[in-house]
């Protein structure tokens, strides 16, 4: 008699198929999980036709109908979860209006490589292209300006009249953010790096409407003198990778 109640007790501890109510749903969470981070990597590639079918994959894990590890099958074997070309569900709009902005965003790109090849800077300017801001290219600061000042070089007017044109052509806003490196300046022009990296960005904006006409609503400088550092300030090569301007074209 006693064993029976011992067998029933265990019985309420665990489910249909024998394994602990907890391992189901534990299974179930980790389930979600690496169909989550699936979607995650899937968008880091920006190809549309891996995005749709991990978001089949997805829905299929959140609507109960069976996921994509049941019985070890994986996202290439599992044709039948997946949608077909002919039969496949509309698009959501968001998801399409995404994969329309990374698609602009990837052309936008290739316009800003071609710049900087034809300025033979390539280089020395590798742009990059950042899921929350938008197209981000480090300019050194010896390219722009001299050591210490804000009053730009000559040799820097032909660059910023180039980087006009193709600002011109892209309907999205630009932001110039001024850096510097952690050497501390005090000087009667500029008492701290805030100065410094804030009137360089200013300089940059003004020289971009005021002498090549580009519409001031398009353009914001920003200062943020040595405190968003890209490389290490303990070297005299990192302390000349902080010393820029960034121009963010914000494409999303």
């Amino acid at each position: 008699m006693s064993d029976k109640k011992g067998f029933k007790r265990k019985r309420k501890k665990e489910g249909e198929g024998g394994l602990p109510l907890w391992m189901q749903t534990y299974s179930d969470m980790v389930t979600l999980l690496l169909a989550f981070f699936i979607l995650l990597f899937s968008m880091s590639i920006i190809d549309e036709e891996s995005f749709r079918q991990v978001m089949a994959a997805v829905q299929t894990s959140f609507t109960g109908h069976p996921s994509i590890l049941d019985e070890g099958r994986d996202i290439e074997e599992e044709d039948e979860y997946l949608p077909h070309t002919g039969d496949e569900a509309p698009m959501d709009p968001q998801v399409q209006e995404l994969l329309e902005q990374w698609e602009e965003a990837r052309e936008i790109m290739e316009e800003v490589e071609d710049f900087l090849a034809e300025e033979g800077l390539q280089d020395e300017v590798e742009p990059e292209l950042v899921a929350d801001r938008g197209i981000v290219m480090h300019l050194p600061d010896k390219l722009l300006f001299y050591r210490a000042q804000a009053e730009l070089k000559p040799e820097a007017w032909s660059l910023l009249e180039e980087l006009a044109d193709l600002l011109r052509e892209i309907p999205s806003n630009v932001l110039v953010e001024g850096h510097t490196c952690n050497l501390p300046i005090s000087t009667a022009e500029f008492p701290s790096n805030w100065e410094l990296s804030a009137m360089r960005a200013v300089t940059v904006v003004r020289y971009l409407v005021e002498e090549e006409g580009l519409e001031p609503e398009q353009l914001q400088a920003i200062g943020y003198g040595e405190h968003h550092p890209v490389a290490s300030n303990e070297t005299e090569e990192g302390r000349e990778r902080n010393r820029r301007v960034t121009i963010v074209i914000s494409v999303f």
